[in-house]
């Protein structure tokens, strides 16, 4: 099984996902959420390449996958050896230019 490890920016934007959807929905629906992302990255861990190459950063040296966990936010990873590193949650509904800058790898 692959070991997850969270970026500080995919942290950072799940914690704020999280907290917005507390804010906004209740913590219900914070909670929901947080079990379908959790349930999510146990999947990953058995099956690294579930999601899909992120077709926004296909040019890049390194290769991003996504998951869409939900209608507006996709996970993003890439894997390295026996490691998943989660390096953002991508609010689908940004303009997609963002993503590529976001992400630095190369």
């Amino acid at each position: 099984m692959a070991e997850i490890i969270w970026t500080r920016r995919a942290n950072h934007e799940r914690i704020a996902l999280l907290s917005y959807v507390e804010k906004t929905f209740g913590i219900r629906t914070a909670e929901r959420i947080y079990e379908r992302t959790n349930s999510f990255i146990h999947a990953l861990t058995a099956h690294p390449f579930l999601g899909s190459p992120e077709p926004l950063l296909e040019n890049r040296r390194t290769e991003y996958r996504s998951l869409v966990i939900h209608k507006h936010t996709k996970l993003i990873y890439r894997i390295q050896a026996d490691k998943i590193f989660i390096v953002d949650l991508w609010d689908t509904r940004r303009e997609p230019s963002h993503l590529i800058r976001r992400i630095r790898g190369k």
